[in-house]
């Protein structure tokens, strides 16, 4: 299973003439953006960048992605990407955009998208004219207006991609291969044009997975860096579901609506309860127990971004839930640096012997 990597996928994408968009955690319409001719590919604390230069224009407790994000979309490495989106996720990625609009002024268009917080029919409508002004705004700027087919054909292609990560997603158990082979998959999503996703996804091995020890629901906003997986795995266990944000947290619904701008509104609002959108507390922790419950989960490993307020405002009932129900509960923070601190890993160790 060949996976292309992000710099070949952005060579391709601007040999054939394709713009590129540096798109921040983490949901947004992917279809709008494809149908405007212009190519996503995300960035979640990109691996090996400083973060120095961009936490002086944030206060201390902002959390990793903004600060690497910032200084990475400031320096020589975003000089292939055309255009920035940045979605409202919260209220650290909010103040990036404003940061970055306002005062650090990137050469690219810096574009926003508002996401409601409630399920009414009244954000529905909201989350629909979001995406009509945006979809104008990237019209001015790639010069194409897409028709109503023209979204409608994105959307399909989209559809077809998103079933094929669900599929995968939830059915760890009939793939053979390791977990850091499994979720490099799933996160290949963050950077491969749906048809390439579906392509290198058809080719993942099949089989009753290998594995040993308790299995864990993986939570948080990121699983960096992938040797998680490999760690879990040396200390005698395996991740059997997650619910991590760069993953299962996107598994949204096709649309029933006939209008594509509605459509799409509506399909961003289907995403699994999770904390950036404020779902409700017992439909998350309901989510949470089933998935744990159908994945065979002994424990759930919260692995999170340090400062990360809306994972924080859920965790003291979740952890509540999540004993209450008997599995086990572990919180980690990160700081997205290259290497896991020992001092993670001993915890992380020491929860899987408990469980095992």
């Amino acid at each position: 299973m060949q996976i292309p990597s992000r710099q070949e996928i952005i060579r391709e994408i601007k040999e054939k003439g394709g713009k590129l968009a540096a798109v921040l955690p983490f949901h947004y319409p992917r279809a709008l953006l494809r149908a405007h001719g212009i190519f996503p590919v995300e960035v979640w604390g990109p691996p090996g960048v400083d973060d120095m230069a961009g936490s002086r224009h944030f206060p201390e407790y902002t959390c990793k992605i903004v600060q690497k994000a910032t200084r990475f979309l400031t320096g020589p490495g975003a000089a292939p990407v055309d255009c920035i989106l940045i979605p409202h996720t919260c209220d650290s990625l909010q103040g990036m955009a404003s940061v970055m609009k306002d005062f650090l002024k990137p050469p690219q268009p810096l574009f926003t998208i508002y996401h409601p917080r409630g399920r009414r029919s009244s954000d529905l409508q909201f989350l629909t004219e979001e995406l009509r002004q945006l979809s104008g705004e990237l019209a001015a700027f790639s010069g194409v207006r897409p028709t109503v087919q023209a979204l409608r054909d994105a959307m399909a292609l989209e559809d077809r991609a998103t079933a094929v990560f669900s599929g995968i997603a939830s059915n760890r158990e009939k793939y053979r291969v390791t977990d850091r082979e499994f979720y490099t998959l799933l996160r290949s999503r963050e950077y491969l044009p749906a048809e390439t996703f579906i392509e290198v996804a058809e080719k993942l091995p099949s089989g009753k997975m290998d594995s040993t020890g308790p299995g864990l629901m993986l939570s948080g906003i990121v699983a960096d860096p992938l040797d998680l997986f490999d760690r879990i795995n040396e200390f005698g266990a395996h991740v059997c579901v997650d619910d991590l944000a760069c993953c299962s947290r996107r598994i949204y619904r096709p649309a029933a609506q006939n209008d594509p701008f509605c459509a799409m509104a509506e399909q961003l609002m289907s995403m699994p309860p999770e904390p950036t959108v404020s779902s409700p507390y017992q439909e998350r922790f309901d989510y949470i127990i089933d998935r744990m419950k159908a994945g065979n989960a002994g424990g759930l490993l919260v692995y999170d971004v340090k400062f990360c307020e809306p994972e924080l405002f859920y965790l003291p009932m979740l952890e509540e839930r999540v004993l209450g129900e008997g599995f086990g509960f572990l919180y980690v923070e990160t700081e997205l640096a290259p290497v896991i601190p020992q001092t993670v890993l001993n915890r992380i160790n020491a929860f899987i012997e408990v469980l095992s």
